[in-house]
């Protein structure tokens, strides 16, 4: 996957202050739900123009002006420290995750000046924040406590009472918000795409906001019935899962939009009714739209309208997905025969189905 690459910065020549030989630290506070290339823009841009030795990032238990229920922490700073790799003059600080309670600026600047005397730090924030920090814990304190830079907005500054410096940086067009909802994620990079899907954050919303809620539960279902269906095979569950989960993420995707997918990747399956498309370009999008680059899951989600292919995890989306409970019907006996030999509970889902399409016949059209 492709991801847009943040502006190198250039090398700030500055000459030693013989007075003053403490580490200069900017810190940057914040959710980080998740961390984006916008976050690290906004760090590489603190380095210049403060003349910033390092960047800490400060992950927050839960940010006090915030309603949301965040990750747990652990993900928060498991996928800080895969973005940061690389970049030598950042790190995780683990102070606010590691307290109870909410996380109020003023703790943490106090508990860091005492632990690190040697650390002259700056508190970066964005533009937002600076119009909400009179609602900060005890801010006037707080602005006397440590010095305060703020990002410009479209180069912009807020007008503010407090003593703000700020800094400018080229805007980066991603939010958090937009990546938890499967928006822009070629500002993530891949190694945290991965991380996502391996311990299954935020991939149930990325279904949830493209499909009708009621399809939105069959994809649920048919994930858990596929997972089981797997795990009684000896497959992979975490790939069924994702499998079951994405198999219809195209299900409500406009028709005029479907084509061009189609015409691209195999235009001889424009001859099937467009209720069927959504298998053929959902294949394309979970991999190249959502970066979930797995030939099986791709290869599943490709037949399981139709059941062609006989590889088990295909076998296993296929099955759960006609007999899905949700739908109405009683599928028991065909659950069970799947879960204990799902070769045989294939064969019979896939000539149960056949039946179902011939009786049909008028309508000509597969829509599962």
């Amino acid at each position: 996957m492709h991801v847009d690459a943040i502006p190198s910065r250039s090398v700030v020549s500055r000459v030693p202050d013989v007075a003053d030989t403490r580490r200069r630290v900017v810190l940057l506070g914040g959710s980080f739900d998740p961390v984006h290339a916008g976050h690290l823009a906004m760090a590489h841009a603190a380095l210049d123009q403060l003349e910033a030795d390092e960047v800490w990032f400060i992950p927050a238990r839960q940010a006090p002006l915030k309603s949301r229920q965040l990750t747990p922490g652990e993900h928060r700073k498991a996928m800080l420290e895969i973005a940061l790799k690389n970049e030598p003059q950042m790190r995780v600080e683990t102070c606010e995750l590691e307290r109870e309670g909410e996380s109020f600026t003023i703790d943490t600047v106090r508990y860091l000046k005492k632990q690190y005397p040697d650390c002259d730090f700056t508190f970066l924030v964005g533009n937002d924040q600076v119009e909400q920090f009179h609602k900060w814990k005890e801010a006037d304190a707080l602005a006397r406590l440590v010095k305060f830079a703020a990002v410009a907005r479209d180069g912009r500054n807020v007008k503010t009472k407090y003593p703000i410096h700020f800094i400018h940086m080229d805007p980066v067009p991603v939010s958090s918000t937009e990546i938890r909802t499967g928006n822009r994620l070629n500002y993530v990079p891949q190694e945290l795409l991965d991380y996502f899907y391996a311990n299954r954050l935020y991939c149930k919303d990325f279904v949830k906001s493209r499909v009708p809620d009621r399809r939105y539960m069959h994809s649920l279902s048919v994930a858990r019935l596929t997972e089981e269906f797997a795990l009684a095979a000896g497959l992979d569950g975490q790939q069924a899962w994702l499998t079951g989960l994405f198999h219809d993420v195209c299900k409500a995707m406009p028709v005029d939009r479907m084509r061009p997918w189609l015409e691209a990747v195999c235009p001889e399956e424009l001859t099937m009714h467009p209720a069927a498309w959504h298998s053929y370009v959902g294949a394309q999008v979970t991999d190249r739209v959502f970066g979930i680059h797995d030939p099986r899951i791709s290869n599943a989600i490709f037949h399981h309208v139709k059941g062609t292919s006989d590889d088990p995890l295909a076998m296993c989306v296929f099955c759960a997905d006609k007999l899905d409970p949700l739908r109405g019907y009683d599928s028991y006996d065909l659950i069970d025969l799947c879960r204990r030999d799902l070769k045989a509970g294939f064969e019979k889902c896939r000539a149960s189905n056949r039946e179902y399409v011939d009786a049909h016949r008028k309508d000509a059209v597969w829509t599962n």
